[in-house]
């Protein structure tokens, strides 16, 4: 979220869709779309005419979910034909170009062999940029497991230990310091991401990442 992005330039709440992606309990993806709310109608235009463009150009159902490792396998009916994997591949790559070229999004990510952790670490970058930019942030997950992340959010609100990266917080022997999620404001919203474009392009960015 740097001083260039539209997010940086106006003082509305921001908006973070997170998904997550992982690799057999080997590595675990947290990934967030930004946006800013203020802006959202338009950026939900936009994204809805990509759909539109998919469904021109592949056949792919507006109603249908894009689920990424489902559809990177080739799995689903998603089309009124086949849609084999060169095309399936084609298209993941014009789904990730349209989140670079819409400049409605800054993509934020964390990759980490603890799931804990690598959460927490989103949470913690979100909140910190947040903080520099004056602003708050309203949280959007996926379904399945709300009492998990509800109580992860609040129990940060409240205590949350940051290790300093020189081994103590200055002025103190601290190794740790608590510095609570203050921007991340609400509890977090939870949607069905087969009714959410937004958290089906965050699900792209994480497996994209998660494969590379």
């Amino acid at each position: 979220l740097d001083s260039r992005s539209p997010q940086s330039r106006n003082r509305a709440m921001w908006f973070a869709y997170i998904d997550e992606s992982k690799e057999a309990g080997d590595l675990f993806i947290y990934t967030a779309i930004v946006t800013n709310g203020e802006r959202w109608a338009s950026t939900f235009d936009k994204v809805k005419d990509f759909r539109k463009k998919l469904k021109a150009d592949h056949g792919i159902y507006m109603s249908k979910e894009l689920h990424a490792w489902k559809f990177a396998a080739g799995k689903g009916e998603i089309a009124d034909h086949p849609i084999y994997k060169p095309e399936r591949a084609a298209i993941f790559r014009e789904v990730l170009q349209f989140i670079a070229d819409s400049k409605c999004f800054v993509v934020v990510s964390s990759c980490n062999r603890n799931e804990q952790y690598a959460f927490e670490r989103l949470m913690n970058r979100i909140n910190r940029t947040a903080e520099a930019r004056k602003q708050s942030v309203l949280l959007f997950f996926d379904q399945g497991e709300e009492a998990e992340i509800t109580r992860r959010i609040r129990k940060m609100r409240v205590h949350n230990p940051i290790p300093s990266r020189f081994g103590h917080w200055k002025g103190t022997s601290n190794v740790t310091k608590s510095i609570p999620l203050s921007h991340c404001v609400e509890d977090p919203i939870f949607k069905d991401s087969k009714a959410s474009y937004f958290i089906q392009l965050a699900d792209f960015c994480a497996y994209a990442l998660l494969r590379m």
